[in-house]
């Protein structure tokens, strides 16, 4: 009974020894190894050089500097990890290794989503400014798309934005993942809206394991077998979801989940500072127009002034003071009508004829505002056109899908971004699926585009575009551009 107390701690000790780290032993000054457990010698030689290397190194400085213990990092191959060494009696150390490659790698990637994000938002107005509203919204996509390829080693994903009224989660950019047809819509509500839906109403990740079984899961990516889907988060507030998809079953980990949502946190940023340098610019131009109204509130009253005591004289001043004045007034307030408004007009040749490009040519004009709609289709109608207007999105696709059926087609469809039941891009994709030879113009004010529509029309190949208030001129020869007129 003496003996079997120390027999039993030795035991204890070499088994404790025999499963600790990812590996133990003993070294001394002379690189010599003492001791090793099995789980040491599996590894390879060039981490056990590395091993005995430090290892060694230790026990020579525990004899001359006497400390506790020190603790080392080292690289074998695409491998990582910490060694704790401790001083031993007769010149020798005692290493314990530890695997902390999954740590490094996510710090790592981290590390890199860290330089990635500041990149994305280096948005300032010096850089955004002299853009014009596709190049902003390519310049920004562009950035998402190469890290998440990087992230994600190319997998398919999509970006949707959260509408703040109605809830609706929109598609801004994607890669790979075919956007929903069009009239289907999915919003931030957590039944009968997919894993996006389900994210959004949430604010809690998501990963889909197995998306056979997985009855949230909504068809994006054909032949999809797993997803990750993380929140938008700008600061507490849900702005959208970022969704990456794959062919694999339980192809991402939480490693993954945690990256997406560090750059998701940054890819939220940098929305709302692109849409906050847009909304400003609009903003900013509908001040300096009422500002300039105001300003000439008091110059117009004194000519109207003048125009009655001209009366008094010689009524035919009076009639031409009065005409300048009216002509003067239009003009003003067509030029600080912001989108509202067709500049120009009355600048154009008076003796215009027929436009060999436009003339007998079907064309619709869908906007919701009946001044810019009704204008647009009068200057096309004096050009020769055979105009249509429609005063929202779902009209027109209706009316372009039966003109097609009935085959005689329009020529040209002409949109704006924002109307209150469908957006550009679906106006544009609706355009080209029903009828694919149709030449198309997206008009958008003040390079205010909520949706990203130009972006997206642009991937599909849009190259036609007006940006309210446009001049009549511009209208025409971007028409005629569209119609096949040589540049």
């Amino acid at each position: 009974m003496v003996d079997s107390a120390p027999q039993a701690v030795r035991s204890e000790t070499n088994d404790f020894f025999a499963h600790v780290g990812a590996g133990a032993g003993v070294v001394d000054a002379a690189g010599e190894v003492v001791w090793m457990n099995s789980r040491m010698a599996e590894h390879s030689p060039e981490t056990l050089r590395h091993f005995t290397k430090l290892c060694a190194e230790a026990a020579a400085n525990f004899s001359r500097e006497p400390t506790a213990h020190v603790r080392k990092r080292f690289a074998s191959g695409e491998l990582f990890f910490d060694l704790t060494i401790s001083m031993a009696a007769g010149q020798r150390a005692t290493g314990i290794l530890f695997d902390v490659t999954a740590r490094t790698r996510l710090s790592e990637r981290l590390d890199s989503i860290d330089q990635a994000g500041a990149d994305l938002l280096d948005l300032d107005a010096q850089i955004v400014n002299p853009l014009n509203v596709a190049e902003r919204l390519a310049l920004l996509e562009g950035k998402i798309s190469n890290t998440m390829r990087v992230l994600f080693a190319d997998h398919p994903f999509e970006v949707r934005l959260r509408n703040r009224k109605t809830e609706q989660l929109e598609l801004v950019m994607g890669h790979g993942i075919e956007p929903l047809r069009i009239g289907e819509s999915i919003y931030g509500r957590g039944a009968g809206n997919g894993i996006s839906g389900l994210v959004a109403s949430s604010g809690e990740s998501y990963i889909g394991r197995n998306l056979d079984q997985d009855p949230h899961y909504l068809p994006g990516l054909p032949g999809a077998r797993s997803s990750l889907t993380v929140p938008l988060l700008l600061r507490d507030r849900v702005i959208g979801v970022v969704n990456v998809e794959s062919l694999k079953a339980d192809a991402f980990t939480d490693e993954d989940r945690m990256a997406l949502e560090t750059f998701g946190r940054y890819q939220a940023m940098a929305l709302n500072i692109l849409d906050m340098l847009i909304v400003e610019r609009s903003t900013t131009s509908a001040r300096v127009s009422e500002t300039l109204r105001d300003e000439l509130t008091v110059p117009q009253q004194r000519l109207r002034d003048a125009t009655h005591e001209l009366a008094v004289g010689k009524l035919g001043a009076y009639e031409a003071l009065e005409r300048a004045l009216e002509m003067l007034s239009a003009r003003i307030r067509g030029a600080t009508a912001g989108p509202q408004s067709v500049l120009g007009i009355d600048r154009l040749p008076r003796d215009r004829t027929r436009d060999p490009y436009i003339a007998g040519k079907r064309i619709l004009v869908a906007d919701d505002d009946a001044q810019v709609r009704e204008t647009i289709q009068w200057l096309l109608q004096e050009a020769g056109g055979l105009v249509e207007n429609r005063a929202d999105g779902g009209a027109a696709l209706e009316l372009i899908r039966r003109t097609a059926e009935e085959k005689r087609p329009f020529d040209l469809v002409i949109s704006d971004v924002r109307m209150p039941d469908r957006n550009g891009y679906e106006v544009f994709r609706g355009t080209r699926d029903d009828s694919p030879h149709t030449a198309f113009v997206m008009m958008t004010g003040f390079g205010y585009d909520p949706n990203h529509s130009i972006v997206r029309s642009t991937q599909d190949g849009l190259n036609h575009f007006l940006f309210k208030p446009f001049q009549a001129q511009v209208l025409l020869e971007e028409v005629r551009k569209a119609l096949g007129a040589p540049a």
